[in-house]
């Protein structure tokens, strides 16, 4: 037998009553994995035969490496126990442990529907499952309370725009805050909270601060403001975010519209043009003339998960785009994703095109083409300093700047993020480019 003793973090963490839930969500190396395995042992401790616990990651690997953590911390602390390989479950002290890779919402039936456990912790949050599956394997907490969610998680991943806007952005570390109405403590570390590492795991980040700051200042310092998207990362640059209040409306050629549409996925409306002539801000910076500007915005998503639409009609969402127009000295009037012109359902069928112009929105299918010609263009507009955001599109910098490479096509962005104001930006470009639809445009 081995004595386990936990970090001052790992103390501190287990010193938060069960009545909150948690979001682990600090740098790397910081001890958020074995802090799990203590909030699982003193859990079915104190439970006996009524804990029931489910431990989920997306890879099955990480998974089976977390079983032998498991393994080891039961042995130690309990002597004996039972483990099934066939369903991966533990049964510890009269209480199930259960662990499972659960990479999408297909997975999620096998995991957990028709279950109830009173512990659920979901490890690398970050990378997935998607948020929607996160939130459904909730729904599976059922018994006795105190129960339980614990999410723990890295900056970056496809989940990172959602995961900060609930449990990081304007949230004090250690102090209890309520979303969807339930109640959460955000637990940050970093490798500094770890005294187990050794010095050449702490060196390993000095690499990282010379290639790239934005990943050393999340890795290693746990901050969820500093990173950067793999694609958008050698391009991206806050000095590209201005205070719209310093450009007023007449300084553009046009201002138009451009959506991308969706019910179940966000419905993301940018509205953006070019500038007539060079303007300098307070602080010296100039937004040259003839550069794009994404002026304002409007995002049809769910006020509790940023990558879910509202399931709103064109006719509901039309009012609001012609408010932001008019409020921005402008016609409601622009492009909108090709497909929402398509009419699956029969000749006869009134297309979501049809449905904003008879609202009042007149738009024009985009001419957008093949997706990496058009992210490529963005990119190469962002080193030069032809793509402007206003500060208060503030969905558009919480989710483009971060987005994820495709993991299939490195040229791409990964389609599963949240890449909803990006496409609607491609849009635009798109469109005020294109000779075609000049004239419509």
């Amino acid at each position: 037998m081995q004595r386990i003793e936990p970090t001052p973090f790992q103390e501190r963490l287990l010193a938060v009553p069960e009545t909150y839930n948690l979001f682990l969500g600090g740098g790397r190396g910081g001890g958020k994995s074995y802090a799990l395995d203590f909030l699982i042992l003193r859990h079915v401790h104190d439970r006996g035969h009524t804990a029931r616990v489910l431990v989920t990651r997306r890879r099955l690997k990480s998974l089976v490496q977390f079983t032998e953590e498991l393994r080891w911390i039961f042995k130690n602390a309990f002597g004996s126990f039972q483990f099934s390989q066939a369903d991966n479950t533990f049964r510890v002290n009269g209480g199930t442990v259960q662990l499972a890779h659960c990479e999408d919402s297909r997975a999620l039936a096998d995991v957990a529907q028709g279950m109830s456990f009173t512990l659920i912790l979901v490890d690398e949050a970050g990378e997935g499952p998607p948020i929607e599956t996160i939130d459904q394997l909730g729904l599976s907490l059922r018994g006795q309370p105190p129960l339980r969610m614990v999410l723990a998680a890295n900056p970056a991943g496809v989940n990172h725009s959602t995961l900060a806007e609930r449990f990081v952005t304007g949230r004090t570390p250690w102090l209890p805050f309520e979303f969807a109405e339930r109640m959460w403590v955000h637990a940050p570390s970093t490798v500094e909270d770890n005294p187990h590492l050794p010095l050449e795991y702490r060196k390993n980040f000095e690499v990282l601060h010379q290639t790239d700051s934005g990943l050393y200042q999340a890795h290693r310092l746990g901050d969820w403001s500093a990173i950067v998207g793999e694609f958008f990362r050698t391009a991206w640059s806050p000095r590209l975010v201005f205070d719209h209040h310093e450009l007023p409306p007449d300084v553009f050629s046009d201002l138009r519209l451009s959506i991308d549409w969706g019910s179940a996925a966000p419905c993301a409306t940018v509205l953006g043009g070019r500038t007539v002539c060079d303007v300098r801000l307070r602080d010296d910076r100039v937004i040259p003339a003839g550069a794009f500007v994404i002026y304002d915005e409007h995002v049809e998503h769910d006020p509790h998960n940023m990558a879910r639409g509202t399931g709103r009609t064109p006719a509901e969402i039309a009012p609001r785009l012609i408010e932001m127009c008019r409020r921005n000295r402008t016609a409601p009037r622009g492009a909108i994703d090709s497909a929402a012109s398509a009419r699956t359902a029969g000749a006869n069928e009134r297309t979501i095109t049809e449905m904003f112009r008879r609202a009042g929105v007149q738009v024009h299918p985009a001419p957008k083409g093949a997706r990496v010609p058009r992210f490529e263009l963005l990119k190469q507009m962002m080193v030069g300093g032809e793509l402007w955001v206003a500060a208060r599109c503030k969905f558009w910098l919480a989710t483009v700047p971060g987005l994820p490479r495709s993991p299939t096509n490195p040229e791409d962005v990964d389609t599963n993020a949240n890449d909803h104001a990006l496409d609607a930006t491609s849009y635009l470009v798109a469109a005020a480019n294109n000779q075609i639809t000049a004239r419509s445009w």
